[in-house]
């Protein structure tokens, strides 16, 4: 039988007893709150990178030496 079968049970007719959710719950939200987070660092990280300067080109190929020789 399934726990949301049974009636609530509660202590001294206050609160209503709550056990939890079942493990495979927790771990699809823990993978859920670890996916978001590494979502948003990704992100960021262009953001905490300066962009690189390009070497500037230069004439070192094959063709280049046939042109200038």
């Amino acid at each position: 039988m399934s726990r949301w079968s049974q009636p609530p049970e509660h202590d001294d007719g206050d609160w209503p007893i709550d056990r939890g959710r079942p493990l495979g719950m927790r771990l699809l939200a823990l993978v859920g709150a670890f996916s978001f987070v590494m979502l948003g660092l990704s992100s960021l990280a262009p953001l905490l990178h300066p962009p690189q300067r390009e070497a500037p080109a230069t004439d070192t190929g094959p063709i280049a030496f046939a042109v200038q020789g």
